[in-house]
């Protein structure tokens, strides 16, 4: 009996042994998932032909003649995140045969003109091709018209324009307001020209 007791004992011994070595094994484990997104930057550029949410610019070329004033309203629409935005736009014109012209500045800007619209849209003093929308754009807003009309002068377009082609390329950016200077004239990160 005695060395029944004692068994008991040894295994009540080894028990409280292992359970105290397995205790000291007792682990808790927890995991938090955190998901950080950012928002994107991104514009449309919108032609109307009468007025803005008016009649779509057509995709094809328009017939003018010298002395002649054609609607082409242009405005800029954010798509994304509130948005500074700035745009600028080149006059190419094409001669009957296809080939560009190479016309000097102040020559070009004698026969062909648009006027920007001033009020909602300046340029940096160092930057004269690119014009800055004086305010920040809200999603799903547009711009106030970057310019409404594009003049073709009567005494300066000679015979040489005959059967020509005017394209107005027009070009878009946006950069964050986040973060980023009070006016789209500070901000930094504008994309390469």
């Amino acid at each position: 009996m005695k060395k029944k007791i004692l068994s008991v004992a040894a295994i009540a011994i080894c028990l409280a042994v292992l359970a105290s070595g397995t205790l000291a094994y007792f682990t808790a484990e927890d995991q938090v998932h955190n998901v950080i997104t950012s928002d994107a930057v991104d514009i449309a550029i919108e032609e109307w032909k009468d007025e803005v949410g008016g009649t779509p610019y057509p995709n094809e070329p328009i017939q003018v003649m010298p002395g002649t004033t054609v609607s082409k309203i242009v405005t800029v629409k954010n798509i994304e995140a509130k948005s500074y935005i700035r745009a600028n736009f080149e006059i190419i014109i094409t001669d009957a045969n296809g080939n560009v012209m190479d016309i000097p500045p102040e020559t070009l800007a004698s026969i062909v003109t648009v006027a920007v619209n001033g009020e909602h849209w300046q340029q940096k003093t160092d930057e004269l091709n690119w014009w800055y929308y004086t305010d920040a754009v809200a999603t799903g807003v547009a711009t106030e018209p970057l310019f409404t009309e594009v003049v073709f002068d009567g005494p300066n377009m000679t015979n040489e324009y005959q059967n020509c082609t005017v394209e107005i390329n027009v070009y878009a950016q946006a950069v964050q307001t986040a973060n980023n200077g009070d006016s789209a004239l500070e901000a930094a990160g504008w994309p390469e020209n």
